[in-house]
């Protein structure tokens, strides 16, 4: 189809057209761009005509009498068809009833103009009737312009309001069923009381009001006929006009339709009230005051852009438009009576092409600028996230100053905090207003009532540590902020005080630090008094192995941060668990220098200490550290002591595998044989009672436990037995010089 000249067709049903070889409605004449399967699909269905049921009954023959067909309809490949039909009764039975329609087809690329131009769609100088089939060629030309005329339709009100029957009431009623019809692809059924000759007139009166009203979007969809004998299903119709009493409420077309008998003054498939909608009040005020509304129309569509046709077409949409656009004149009527509505339609406007939005993005700053500090506690929190959300969307507002004078209005009220709340789920505006109250000294104090907040009692420990990292993060100016610095530092040290196990929480403080806070100023100034309140709350007969580690990876591993000075029994304590650190987690050879370093006293307390540790977790490898936990250690060791802890505490494997191992180390020491041999003799828990642990005792490679063996099996067999063992010969001797004094003497 041509893309910028307009088409023409015409069908007739009088003659032999150019798409159907029998008796019928066919096309006559068309333009060379006219696609023939557009012609069947959308042409055709409203190339009709339906005689009005009275005349048709009467037998009517004059065709003045027939009222014309006018239809438009813009199918979805985009074009505008108009046209018009022209009927003549038959004169007599032997001839046939004569048709004639002709349809302009205005191509998508042009349709724009016809769409804001209702005079242009309604006043046609020219349609071809049913006089000029003789003189028609088969193929019509292909046009640049359709002349029209202009009519002031708003003249003609006043006569059609009184024929209709219509008011302010039933005409909003029409124009709410027209756009919610394109909305929601339903269809409106009017009929009125008129004479025939006359229906047409009043029809085409009627639909262009209705369409100067409509929204430019409705309009690109819009489609509509003058006169249908009855209610029916077209493709593309949204207003059919029909014949007085033919709307029945039983007939399926009807169905949840909506209807219009005018002259009944009845009316279904709505529910309607006047009072919800802003902007049909407004076109009728421009209906009385005979204005249109094309500037209207132009703000809607620059705010419109970007959203979905839904959007688009519901007449909600037109309600919220209208307010926007009356608060664009500077009056704030509708925006006073419900302020957070205002915002809500603005952030739905604003949310797509902003960019093009520039009257919206001004109806925001002027809010802003009139308000200055919202005031109204029942919607201060609703008024603030969608000051966000639209600062959010629009990016270059600038909030930061209502929102300051807001918090700072409501400050010392419950309500503040929840303020401070919602401004959070907005890091970037956030981080302003933090940025801006903080270089303001007359802020001080809200800021801190704020941080109070971040940091009380009511957050756990987790809570707070996430709270400092995001307070750092958005405002760093807070790692030398003297107030933010005593509140954290004192939460911190309150956490270490009440609790009953102070080391694990200061090892979370210090493992969140470490991984989450890359602030080495502020961590200089908290951490030590965190640190220095955990040797205040310690008690060393509770630590555990895991608090032992915890306490060298806060105090001795992190040198960088023991930049305080310890002083007394928390000194003692300090020195007492660093040695327990050396011991249980340094190599051997630094911890054998550390306790060759140590006091006697804080060696005697580790010692002690460890001994617990080592007996609760079986660490008693390897040997040559476990041996520093004795009086003497690997120079002079205690045995008795270590074999008497080794079988209280240790298991009979650990035993034997010590024994093992030392008599590698100190075999040739009698004092150890004396120790090991007392210990295997008298110890009541001694190996040398079991019967598995004296075969795997016995099979050790070693002379001098060998040795020592043999006398502990002598000193440990019955009486009797060490007798024999001590005696034995000699009683065998006599014995048998008894018995060979005997057979002598006989």
């Amino acid at each position: 189809m041509g893309k910028s000249l307009i088409q023409q067709q015409i069908v007739t049903r009088d003659s032999k057209g150019l798409f159907l070889t029998g008796e019928g409605s066919d096309t006559i004449a068309v333009s060379p761009n006219v696609d023939e399967s557009f012609v069947k699909k959308y042409l055709n269905p409203i190339s009709t005509y339906h005689m009005p049921s009275e005349l048709k009954k009467n037998g009517e023959k004059e065709m003045d009498a027939y009222p014309p067909l006018f239809t438009f309809i813009q199918p979805e490949t985009g074009e505008l068809v108009i046209g018009k039909s022209n009927f003549s009764p038959a004169e007599s039975s032997k001839q046939k009833n004569r048709l004639l329609v002709h349809n302009y087809i205005i191509p998508a690329s042009r349709k724009e103009e016809w769409i804001q131009q209702a005079s242009q769609l309604f006043h046609i100088e020219h349609f071809y009737g049913l006089e000029d089939v003789e003189n028609l060629n088969d193929e019509l030309e292909e046009i640049e312009h359709v002349a029209y005329t202009k009519e002031n339709i708003f003249a003609k009100k006043q006569e059609l309001f009184h024929v209709l029957q219509l008011d302010e009431k039933k005409f909003k009623e029409l124009l709410f069923a027209c756009i919610t019809a394109v909305a929601e692809k339903k269809r409106v059924y009017i009929s009125f009381q008129a004479p025939h000759h006359m229906q047409h007139k009043y029809a085409m009166w009627l639909l262009e009001l209705l369409f100067i009203y409509m929204p430019y979007e409705t309009r690109r969809l819009f489609g509509a006929t003058t006169f249908h004998n009855e209610p029916e299903i077209i493709e593309n119709i949204h207003v059919m006009f029909v014949e007085q009493g033919s709307i029945r409420l039983r007939n399926k077309a009807v169905e949840n339709q909506f209807t219009f008998d005018l002259s009944q003054q009845k009316s279904s498939g709505f529910t309607f009230n006047e009072e919800e909608h802003d902007y049909l009040h407004f076109a009728y005020e421009a209906l009385e005051t005979a204005t249109e509304l094309d500037e209207f129309f132009v703000y809607c569509e620059r705010a419109l852009q970007g959203l979905d046709m839904q959007r688009k077409l519901t007449i909600q949409t037109y309600n919220d438009l209208f307010v926007l656009f009356y608060m664009e004149k500077l009056d704030y009527y509708f925006y006073d009576n419900d302020k957070v509505a205002i915002l809500q339609m603005l952030l739905t406007f604003l949310q797509k092409n902003h960019r093009e939005k520039a009257e919206l993005v001004n109806i925001f700053t002027q809010l802003l600028h009139r308000e200055q500090i919202m005031k109204d506690v029942s919607i201060v929190e609703d008024y603030l996230k969608l000051i966000l959300e639209i600062q959010k969307t629009v990016e270059h507002v600038d909030v930061v100053e209502f929102i300051v004078k807001s918090l700072a209005y409501y400050e010392g009220e419950a309500i503040c905090q929840s303020l401070w709340g919602i401004l959070e789920k907005y890091p970037d505006t956030y981080q302003q207003v933090l940025s801006y109250m903080s270089d303001i000294f007359s802020y001080a104090e809200i800021i801190e009532d704020y941080l109070k907040d971040k940091f009380s009692f009511q957050h756990s420990l987790s809570n707070v540590l996430i709270n400092i990292k995001k307070l750092l993060n958005v405002n760093s100016s807070f790692e030398h902020n003297a107030i933010f610095i005593k509140l954290t530092k004192n939460r911190l040290v309150y956490e270490v005080k009440k609790s009953s196990h102070p080391i694990s929480v200061v090892f979370e403080v210090i493992t969140y630090f470490e991984r989450s806070i890359p602030f080495p100023a502020y961590k200089r100034m908290v951490l030590p008094d965190v640190k220095g309140q955990l040797l205040v709350q310690l008690q060393l007969e509770k630590v555990n192995l895991a608090d032992v580690k915890n306490f060298g990876e806060i105090f001795i591993l992190d040198k960088e941060e023991r930049s305080f000075e310890i002083k007394g029994w928390e000194k003692e304590k300090f020195e007492v668990l660093e040695l327990l650190y050396t011991y249980f987690y340094l190599p051997i050879e630094q911890t054998q220098h550390v306790f060759r370093m140590a006091s006697n006293p804080i060696k005697a307390k580790a010692s002690d200490l460890a001994q617990e540790l080592v007996k609760d977790n079986g660490l008693f490898k390897p040997y040559e550290r476990f041996l520093l936990l004795f009086p003497g250690g690997m120079e002079g060791v205690e045995y008795r002591q270590v074999f008497s802890y080794i079988a209280i505490y240790g298991s009979e494997d650990e035993m034997l595998d010590y024994i093992e191992w030392s008599l590698k180390k100190f075999g040739t020491s009698p004092r150890f044989s004396h120790a090991l041999k007392d210990y295997l003799i008298a110890d009541r828990n001694s190996i040398w009672k079991k019967k598995e642990m004296k075969k795997e005792l016995t099979s050790i490679r070693s002379q001098s436990l060998k040795k020592l063996l043999k006398e502990v099996r002598e000193q440990t067999a019955n009486p009797g037995v060490r007798f024999f063992r001590k005696y034995g010969v000699i009683l065998i001797v006599l014995v048998i010089i008894g018995v060979i004094g005997y057979f002598y003497v006989n």
